[in-house]
């Protein structure tokens, strides 16, 4: 079959579609999920954590506890698991990283500690690192250090031994799979080369159109290994090829993509680990977009802030905003705002801040305020006063 031939700008609107920005948009948490298809977690909280702020990019005003019920109890509808990084995922899809569980199965850690660990569960139910520590299970060296219990556990984890059952104050909840799961979730799981086929597929679906690499980052597939089970999806047409033009590498996309979406219209904020944005190649590639988080970089060297959040408006990235939920000062905090140089000119600057409004209510502050830094800084400030 003759590759599906695409411009740049018809890729991006079919990828901002397929990931639930477009007029057909989701309308609560697990259809966010239907698209996506996984949240991504991350500890940083200084304006909100990472698994949060996606639901409302999509949603926009949502209370978080829908998602947070959904990853508690017995047979949650979501749960934990190493999908792409640490992430949420729809827990009747576990299974389909048993291949995972399994190939880490046999990595080293303490048996006698793994056996206390099993025990603790059994007798006392599902438990958080905390609730296990003790002065000879301590953390170790600074405050990031790992104790030998939480190393443990995440092996355990990480091999399926023993599942997550939600969080509390954003710890995880350490479960035995019987306590969190039915027995009959994990008794047939596919083989590993099934399960590779359908995560690409989903990859897909969520992706809209990507190559082979980036079909392979979405659930951390071994990109190496996959291209006899893409030419067989080619070959079955549960995957199509598509030209991008400008792009050096063979485009893919699921056979019930939308080609022809409409275009995105408005303004939201995006976490730095939704999937628009997660991969900083495919970002430059479809946005003209060179985006990175500054966590890591040292406070004299960084340009655009500690936590610059993306912004995107009317389909394109325009600009990243470094916020901060001060929960003691009851305000949102815009610490910079810096546009792309080609968007300066013509800023969106009412619609960034009735956004901001929306953004500040979310998160139950009372008040927004704006600093100069940045480009646009200036610009909002004034507006907003």
């Amino acid at each position: 079959m003759k590759p599906i031939s695409l411009s740049n700008l018809e890729a991006k609107a079919i990828a901002l579609e397929a990931l639930g920005f477009s007029d057909n948009r989701p309308t609560n948490v697990l259809e966010v999920f239907g698209r996506t298809n996984l949240l991504q977690i991350d500890s940083v909280n200084v304006f909100e954590r990472a698994h949060y702020l996606p639901l409302f990019s999509r949603l926009g005003r949502y209370a978080k506890n829908e998602l947070d019920d959904l990853t508690g109890g017995f047979n949650p509808k979501l749960i934990e698991y190493w999908a792409h990084e640490a992430s949420i995922i729809k827990t009747d899809e576990l299974p389909l990283f048993h291949w995972r569980m399994n190939e880490n199965r046999y990595h080293n850690w303490d048996e006698k500690l793994g056996a206390w660990i099993e025990g603790e569960l059994r007798a006392r139910g599902p438990l958080t690192t905390s609730d296990f520590e003790h002065p000879g299970h301590a953390r170790k060296g600074s405050w990031w250090g790992w104790s030998d219990v939480k190393r443990t556990l995440e092996r355990m984890f990480y091999c399926g031994a023993l599942v997550s059952g939600g969080r509390t104050k954003f710890k995880r909840i350490y479960a035995l799979p019987e306590q969190v799961l039915p027995s009959s979730l994990l008794e047939n799981p596919p083989t590993k080369y099934d399960a590779q086929k359908y995560l690409l597929v989903k990859a897909a679906g969520s992706l809209g159109v990507a190559t082979q690499k980036e079909l392979a980052d979405y659930f951390r597939l071994p990109v190496s290994q996959l291209g006899n089970i893409v030419h067989e999806l080619v070959e079955d047409n549960r995957l199509l090829k598509a030209e991008v033009s400008g792009w050096k590498s063979q485009g893919y996309v699921a056979p019930n993509a939308n080609l022809s979406p409409s275009n995105h219209r408005g303004t939201t904020l995006l976490s730095p680990f939704d999937p628009v944005c997660w991969n900083r190649d495919r970002t430059s590639q479809i946005f003209g977009f060179d985006y990175k988080i500054e966590i890591y970089v040292p406070e004299p060297k960084r340009v655009f802030g500690y936590y610059s959040l993306p912004l995107l408006h009317n389909g394109e990235l325009i600009a990243r905003l470094d916020l901060k939920s001060n929960r003691q000062e009851n305000k949102l905090q815009v610490k910079s705002s810096w546009a792309e140089a080609s968007k300066v000119n013509r800023f969106p600057t009412a619609s960034v801040i009735k956004h901001l409004e929306l953004v500040a209510k979310w998160q139950g502050l009372g008040s927004i305020e704006i600093a100069d830094k940045g480009n646009v800084g200036l610009e909002l400030r004034t507006h907003l006063l």
